[in-house]
C-alpha cells in the first residue's frame, strides 16, 4: 500500500511544474520586462505599458536526475520503470516550480535620465528536494536496511504562492552607468516549508521482539501557511488563495539591485541582484513539529482481532510519550530566494542608429556576443547556470537572440528568443531547450516567455 502511495505522489508531482527560466530575457533590452530582471537596464524609450495578464507570462519545468520518458515512454512495466528512476535519484536531485503572469506592467520617463516603472505580478515558486533515506524506508521497508540510519535531514522543500506590488527606478549617471533599484512589497497567500530538519530512524535485531527501532535525536519542522482556513479545516478552494495574494495575505518587503556599465562603447557588463527581502507569515498557519530521541521493539503483541486498534493506539501512545510531537499556530520569517545575474556582452558588425525619446539618435552594434552567470539562493543549496548567447538585429523592427545554457539539469539547452515592434505594440517571445521540442517527455528543462506590450519612443 505504501509503495503505490509513494508512487501516486511522485506523479502527481512531477505532472504540475512549471519554472521560471530568466536566462534569455535577461538583458534583453528591446523588452520593457528586462526591468525586473535588471532595474539598472537602460531604456530609450518615453513610455511602456504591457497589456494585462499578457505582458509577461512565463511557465516552464525543471527536473534532475530523470525525464518523464524514463518512466512513461520506455519500454517495460512501469513498476519495473519506476524502480529504475528511484534507484538513480539522490539526494540533489530535485523539481522545481516558478509561474510569472504580469497582472500589470508600466513605466513613463520622468526625465531625460531617469525612467520609473511600476506593476503588479502573481508568482508561484516551489522546489522540492528528494529525500532519499526517508523516501527509502518508506518505499522499501527497513527490514533489509537493518543498522542502517535513516536520516530527516534530507527532507527540505518549499512552495509560496504571493502577489508582489513594486515600483522601480533607473537612472542615467553617465554615458558609461546606468543603475537602478526596485521596491517591493510581498503578499503570500500560501506557503509549505521545512528545512534544517536532523535525526535519524535505525533498526536492528531485537531481543524482546524481532526488531529494536531507535528514533535518535530528531528534530523535524514542517510550517505551513494558507494550509487551513480559521477553523482549522483544509482550504480545497484554490481560488481563494489567489484572491488573497494582492495585499491581504503575509506581507513582506523586498528590494533589487542592478546596474549597467560600458567598458567601451562596444563592451558592456551589467549586473543585479534581486529579491533581498521577507515574507512574515501570521494568517491561517498550522505548523507541524517532532522531536526527542527514543527507542522501543514495539508493544508484545498477542493476535486478538478484537483488540487490534487497541494495540496500535497503545503503541501510538508510547511514541507520543517519549518523542513529543504536535501543531501550533505560532508566526515564522522566510527570507525570499535572492537571484544574482551578472553578464559581459560584446558587440560589433554594423552600426546603426536609433531616434531617442531626447530626439537625439543613439548608435547600436547589429551583432553582439557574450556570457551571462545566474544563482538562485536555494533551501539546500545555490543554483547556478552559466549561458552564452549571441544577438543579431535583422531589421530596424526585429532582434532575434539565440543562447547556450548549462546547469544542472542540461548541458545541451538551445535557447531563442525574438522581439519585434509592430507600430507602437513590441510582441516578444523566448522558447527554451529547442532541442526537445519534438518530445518534451525527454527534456529535464523546458521555458516558454511571451508578452505583448505598448512602447512609445
Amino acid at each position: 500500500m505504501i509503495r503505490r502511495v509513494l508512487i501516486i505522489i511522485f506523479i502527481s508531482f512531477c505532472s504540475t511544474i512549471f519554472s521560471q527560466n530568466s536566462n534569455i530575457l535577461y538583458g534583453f533590452d528591446e523588452i520593457p520586462q528586462t526591468l525586473l530582471l535588471n532595474p539598472g537596464a537602460e531604456t530609450n524609450y518615453k513610455f511602456h505599458a504591457g497589456i494585462p495578464l499578457l505582458s509577461g507570462v512565463s511557465l516552464s519545468y525543471g527536473i534532475s536526475g530523470f525525464t518523464l520518458a524514463d518512466l512513461f515512454v520506455s519500454k517495460g512495466d512501469f513498476s519495473s520503470k519506476f524502480d529504475r528512476v528511484f534507484n538513480l535519484l539522490v539526494p540533489e536531485d530535485n523539481i522545481k516550480v516558478n509561474v510569472h503572469i504580469d497582472i500589470l506592467n508600466a513605466g513613463y520617463r520622468y526625465d531625460d535620465k531617469t525612467y520609473l516603472s511600476f506593476g503588479f505580478y502573481e508568482e508561484l515558486d516551489l522546489i522540492g528536494y528528494f529525500p532519499q533515506d526517508i523516501a527509502t524506508l518508506l518505499y522499501k521497508g527497513n527490514s533489509v536496511y537493518l543498522n542502517r540510519n535513516f536520516s530527516f535531514s534530507q527532507l527540505s522543500y518549499k512552495a509560496d504562492i504571493l502577489g508582489v506590488l513594486h515600483a522601480g527606478i533607473s537612472r542615467k549617471i553617465n554615458k558609461r552607468l546606468n543603475v537602478g533599484a526596485r521596491a517591493k512589497i510581498y503578499s503570500s497567500s500560501f506557503n509549505l516549508y521545512s528545512n534544517n530538519n536532523s535525526g535519524t530512524i535505525t533498526t536492528t535485531l531485537g531481543q524482546n521482539n524481532i526488531y529494536k527501532h531507535y528514533f535518535t535525536n530528531l528534530d523535524v519542522d514542517v510550517k505551513t501557511s494558507g494550509l487551513v482556513d480559521e477553523d482549522d479545516q483544509f482550504i480545497e478552494d484554490v481560488s481563494r488563495l489567489y484572491k488573497k495574494s494582492f495585499l491581504n495575505g503575509n506581507l513582506g518587503i523586498g528590494f533589487d539591485f542592478g546596474f549597467t556599465y560600458h567598458v567601451r562603447p562596444d563592451i558592456e557588463v551589467t549586473a543585479s541582484i534581486l529579491d533581498l527581502g521577507f515574507i512574515n507569515y501570521s494568517k491561517n498557519i498550522k505548523n507541524s513539529f517532532l522531536n526527542g530521541t527514543h527507542a522501543t521493539e514495539g508493544i508484545n503483541f498477542e493476535y486478538n482481532p478484537s483488540s487490534l486498534l487497541g494495540y496500535w493506539a497503545e503503541f501510538d501512545a508510547e511514541l507520543t510519550r517519549n518523542l513529543p510531537r504536535g501543531s501550533n499556530k505560532e508566526s515564522y520569517l522566510l527570507w525570499r530566494p535572492a537571484k544574482i545575474n551578472a553578464a559581459v556582452k560584446y558587440s560589433f558588425g554594423e552600426i546603426r542608429s536609433k531616434k531617442c525619446f531626447t530626439e537625439t539618435y543613439k548608435k547600436y552594434y547589429y551583432n553582439a556576443i557574450g556570457f551571462q552567470l545566474n544563482t538562485v539562493m536555494r533551501p539546500l543549496k545555490p543554483q547556478f547556470s552559466f549561458t552564452s548567447f549571441i544577438e543579431k538585429t535583422l531589421s530596424d523592427k526585429i532582434l532575434v537572440k539565440a543562447t547556450h545554457t548549462v546547469d544542472e539539469y542540461s548541458f545541451t539547452n538551445i535557447g531563442f528568443g525574438l522581439t519585434t515592434r509592430i507600430g507602437k505594440v513590441n510582441v516578444y517571445g523566448v522558447v527554451d531547450n529547442v532541442l526537445k521540442l519534438v518530445d518534451l517527455s525527454d527534456a529535464n528543462i523546458f521555458s516558454l516567455q511571451f508578452g505583448v506590450n505598448l512602447i512609445i519612443d
